[in-house]
């Protein structure tokens, strides 16, 4: 049981963004700016590319690559992004490969967060940016998100965003994340060079 992402490609693509409230665009629009021109952008279990094409639409210049294990997703990407089939815990990218990493309303379908963490943290150049969107299982939302996820057999592996954060500090990432009514974003950039060992939200 579980979500079937693989047939469910044409309605994500229709309808992903909606999902999104326009807080959280915004915040994705100014966390964008600081990039360089040019900069190679993974959209990290993007499916369809929702964050790519929000992405794209910031920034033109932007070098976007979708990874996602589902075909079916990534068939309705869009045609100016890359598309790679790949789980978040085994990235086929060298180390500090990207400049910046976006997962949106993923994470909790990882099977492994910890090790996809670590895995981003791998991939991430130095200053990098990471930009997350999650819902909070204590709240508003987020905790509808949770058991409704439940029901429906998938991991549903969600975090707090104040956990997820301890985390990703451990990681050497700083930030910080704004949430509102259950739905959370954090923003952060990798702090080091080394990648530590990953990190499991509590």
């Amino acid at each position: 049981m579980g979500i079937p992402f693989d047939l469910l490609g044409r309605a994500f693509a229709r309808w992903g963004h909606r999902t999104y409230p326009d807080w959280a665009w915004s915040l994705l629009a100014r966390a964008l700016e600081g990039l360089p021109p040019g900069a190679r952008v993974l959209d990290l279990g993007g499916g369809t590319g929702v964050l790519a094409r929000a992405a794209l639409d910031t920034r033109a210049d932007l070098k976007l690559v979708i990874a996602d294990p589902a075909r079916g997703m990534l068939r309705h990407a869009p045609e100016q992004a890359e598309v790679v089939v790949a789980r978040a815990e085994a990235l086929p990218f060298a180390d500090a490969e990207m400049d910046a990493v976006l997962v949106g309303e993923a994470l909790h379908h990882f099977q492994d967060p910890p090790a996809a963490l670590g895995e981003i943290a791998r991939v991430l150049e130095p200053g990098g940016l990471l930009w997350i969107y999650e819902f909070d299982p204590q709240r508003g939302v987020g905790r509808w998100v949770y058991w409704g996820e439940r029901l429906l057999g998938e991991p549903a592996r969600f975090f707090p965003p104040a956990a997820l954060l301890r985390a990703l500090r451990s990681l050497g990432f700083e930030g910080d994340y704004r949430e509102r009514r259950g739905r959370y974003v954090i923003t952060a950039r990798l702090r080091s060079e080394t990648p530590r060992a990953a990190a499991r939200p509590a």
